[in-house]
């Protein structure tokens, strides 16, 4: 199996990982929605853009045009987890998103040194662009819809 495909299996497997030391197990019922909402996120502007040829996935397992092992490893665990850890703070958020679209930017680095993902017609500044855009569509989503404070504890009480 050449190196490509290790990449999107060992960052599903890293993020599990990450998942499972980070979860508030207590939330999850409410923040799992985060995840599903992400999934959906990433499906849409990674089959829209495959679609119009600006880059392309390999990979072994694919869910749409998008390697499984990202959609339900990275980027379903980032957000469940972004859902639990979104700061109330506006200036918060927009720190937030700043580092996730600095993380998420670099793991995409590592994904095309090791040629699992390659820009045909694309750019990383035009990744970091979309990248921002969805971590701030996301963000309002989240906070829209309560997702960060449904369960949580304040006061001993829940919220909802």
């Amino acid at each position: 199996m050449p190196l490509n495909n290790y990449a999107w299996i060992a960052s599903a497997v890293i993020s599990w990982i990450i998942f499972f030391l980070l979860v508030d197990w207590s939330r999850i019922k409410y923040t799992v929605w985060g995840g599903f909402i992400t999934v959906a996120l990433q499906l849409l502007v990674d089959t829209g853009a495959i679609g119009l040829n600006l880059y392309r996935v390999e990979g072994i397992y694919y869910i749409l045009t998008s390697s499984a092992f990202f959609t339900f490893g990275v980027v379903f665990t980032i957000g469940v987890i972004y859902a639990q850890t979104m700061p109330e703070s506006r200036w918060m958020q927009a720190l937030n998103i700043i580092v996730a679209t600095t993380l998420f930017s670099l793991q995409e680095v590592l994904f095309i040194k090791v040629q699992a993902l390659e820009y045909i017609n694309w750019s990383h500044s035009a990744s970091i662009f979309v990248n921002i855009l969805v971590f701030i569509s996301y963000t309002w989503i989240v906070d829209s819809l309560g997702i960060n404070r449904a369960g949580k504890k304040r006061g001993g009480y829940k919220l909802l």
